[in-house]
């Protein structure tokens, strides 16, 4: 069995029981200091790996309440959106009724159309769209239709006469609400207006 330090140090005469007693205890004391340092260094190199690990991962995926204050920002947004197109309908909707109101209001202070039918009233006939009308009115109102100075305008079906200036002033608003209006160059007899003046037509005709 292999002698102690003490043992050997007494032997060999180069110390007393107790110094070998004391240098025994520091060399027991720098073995322990010794492995203690070794397995820190151990523990700090794994520490160093595993952080090295850690820091190579997956980015990490958003929580389930960020998810919930994403929607809640999506569903906001399509929400104003929606709101913004339906005020855009309503005032669209509000223009258009107070563009016609404004139309009513100016053929009903400048209409120049009897408002009750006469026995020397004389029909004349007209096309609106794709249909021929006919209304009963004054001979001078007639000819007045003709040469350009009345114009014919609808207002929601029903038929009124108003100046030139005023039809112009209201297909400048409305294009649609002026129905016939000739021009003076319209008055010049075409190549077949002297055949068929011999024909007459009969007023009670039904287009």
């Amino acid at each position: 069995m292999a002698e102690s330090l003490r043992d050997q140090l007494v032997k060999a005469g180069l110390a007393t029981a107790n110094q070998a007693k004391k240098a025994e205890r520091q060399a027991d004391a720098e073995k322990r200091a010794n492995r203690s340092a070794s397995n820190n260094d151990a523990a700090g190199e794994k520490q160093q790996k595993s952080s090295g690990k850690k820091g190579k991962s997956r980015p990490a995926r958003p929580s389930t309440q960020e998810k919930v204050r994403q929607r809640a920002r999506q569903q906001n947004a399509e929400k104003l959106e929606k709101d913004r197109e339906l005020q855009k309908l309503r005032n669209e909707k509000a223009a258009a009724k107070a563009l016609r109101a404004e139309i009513k209001q100016i053929i009903v202070q400048h209409d120049q159309r009897a408002k009750e039918a006469r026995d020397d009233d004389v029909p004349y006939n007209f096309v609106h769209g794709k249909k021929i009308k006919k209304i009963h009115i004054p001979k001078v109102q007639q000819e007045q239709l003709s040469s350009g100075s009345l114009v014919i305008v609808n207002n929601d079906g029903r038929y009124h006469l108003v100046s030139r200036e005023i039809g112009a002033k209201l297909s400048e608003k409305n294009p649609k609400c002026v129905i016939a209006a000739h021009n003076a160059e319209d008055n010049t007899p075409g190549p077949d207006d002297d055949y068929y003046a011999k024909f007459e037509v009969p007023d009670d005709l039904d287009w």
